[in-house]
């Protein structure tokens, strides 16, 4: 084992084992990932507490976009046009609760393009869901 000088204090030399200073710094990268990923963890659990993602399912294929009309995961009031190209279309990164209204459009700009209104629904979004930060919404209830 070989052994490197590190420095001097007081005129007593400090050797550290070459083998000892690969082990320690192991364990100090070892916990510096543990711990960003209990903190990376922890934004998903406290977000989840207080809304839900949203995934929007339509099974019909008939709607193009859907205007989600709710509050935040704050209270704020927000509004928000998505396109719904596919059976199941998720909205990551926008947290939404309580009253959600769904007003659904046949083109993919909610009504911009030129599209016909398809009516709206309401639907409950639970503030706080424990196995997941994601809440599905189907959109084929009403007919048309």
């Amino acid at each position: 084992m070989s052994e490197k000088p590190r420095g001097k204090k007081t005129g007593v030399a400090l050797a550290v084992p070459a083998v000892r200073r690969r082990a320690i710094g192991t364990a100090v990268a070892s916990g510096a990932l543990a711990l960003a990923a209990v903190l990376g963890a922890g934004g998903q659990a406290v977000a989840g507490t207080n809304g839900q993602q949203i995934v929007i399912a339509d099974y019909t294929g008939r709607v193009g976009s859907v205007k989600i009309i709710s509050q935040d995961q704050k209270g704020a009031p927000r509004t928000y046009c998505l396109a719904t190209p596919h059976k199941e279309t998720s909205l990551a990164g926008w947290w939404w609760r309580d009253y959600t209204r769904l007003a659904k459009w046949t083109d993919s700009s909610c009504g911009a393009g030129g599209g016909t209104y398809l009516g709206s629904q309401d639907e409950w979004v639970n503030a706080t869901q424990y196995d997941s930060d994601w809440t599905w919404l189907n959109i084929y209830k009403n007919t048309y």
